[in-house]
């Protein structure tokens, strides 16, 4: 959950924030789970907060009924979904994860539930692509863990190919300014020479035209 609203709260009350919404709810809606209740929360370093509810049925429940959820908190709050990340390997270039229909037809060659698919993104962008590649790695976005399971026991089905998957890592903190990963701040916050991600030089990635792959250069283990 995002919230301005929610900076000035500590842990303790936004606990008790959550719990008065879902009191809240179990009034207006008279149904859901047996005393359903917030006991825990933790701020992360976007500014949300996320939430762990006593047991997954109050989960289900607070999903489902998000938009009255969301009400107690004020207009500026936003339920977003929880989604568990894998690498999947060696997918065909022909897979677009822009179509929406693809990824229900993934779900469906897979074997996984429908809906368990949120999202896919290649993790290079495609014009960074060499000329004639055929595959490349994909980040699948998955809503739960049962589905996550699966796909990394048996694989999808991807563009015609079974690939496969696996857990990824959490990537180390890093400034997407100066690029260092030993440094506890984000680029708004810099205030050292910009360097760029792709080659090593004095400039912003985005800004970067190298495209021989002989000159990329990582600052941090060069």
């Amino acid at each position: 959950m995002a919230s301005n609203q929610l900076d000035r709260l500590n842990e303790r009350k936004l606990v008790a924030k959550a719990n008065e919404t879902i009191r809240c709810m179990s009034a207006q809606l008279q149904q859901g789970p047996v005393e359903p209740r917030a006991v825990g929360a933790k701020r992360l370093h976007n500014g949300g907060v996320v939430y762990e509810l006593d047991k997954p049925e109050t989960a289900r429940w607070v999903r489902r009924e998000k938009a009255i959820f969301t009400a107690g908190f004020g207009r500026t709050a936003v339920v977003k979904e929880r989604a568990i990340s894998v690498i999947v390997k060696f997918v065909p270039i022909a897979h677009s994860p822009d179509a929406l229909a693809e990824n229900r037809r993934i779900e469906h060659d897979s074997g996984v539930g429908e809906g368990a698919l949120l999202s896919t993104r290649w993790i290079k962008p495609p014009q960074r692509c060499v000329e004639g590649q055929k595959v490349a790695h994909l980040i699948v976005r998955f809503r739960n863990n049962e589905d996550t399971n699966l796909a990394i026991r048996d694989g999808l089905v991807i563009a015609g190919k079974r690939v496969w998957a696996r857990r990824m890592r959490k990537e180390p903190w890093r400034c997407l300014k100066c690029q260092l990963v030993t440094e506890r701040h984000l680029a708004a916050d810099c205030n050292q020479q910009a360097t760029c991600g792709t080659c090593g030089k004095d400039h912003l990635t985005l800004e970067c035209l190298e495209v021989d792959r002989a000159a990329f250069w990582c600052i941090n283990c060069k």
